[in-house]
């Protein structure tokens, strides 16, 4: 049951970067990266990260990935409105 709930809220992270990047909202697509900072501060804080390479690289990744998921939803979103110009550009044409 703990595999499922976690498997749960990274297919909720991954849908709402998708979405606000999609929509464009700036505000929306920064909650969970700033959120996420918050916790690895806090586990900076309470001393649970160590000075070794997954503890200083992981973090790192985590912002990337969560930004670059935003950015994939902004993507989408271009390029089906390019795909949308295209084909009322050719429907006039007919």
């Amino acid at each position: 049951m703990g595999n499922l709930i976690e498997i749960l809220i990274i297919i909720a992270v991954i849908a709402i970067q998708t979405f606000s990047g999609y929509i464009g909202n700036k505000y929306l697509g920064s909650i969970l990266p700033i959120i996420f900072l918050g916790f690895v501060g806090f586990f900076l804080y309470k001393g649970a990260l160590g000075f070794n390479f997954k503890d200083i690289i992981m973090p790192f990744l985590g912002f990337f990935v969560l930004v670059m998921i935003y950015e994939g939803g902004k993507e989408t979103k271009k390029n089906k409105i390019k795909k949308r110009a295209r084909e009322d550009e050719s429907k006039r044409y007919l």
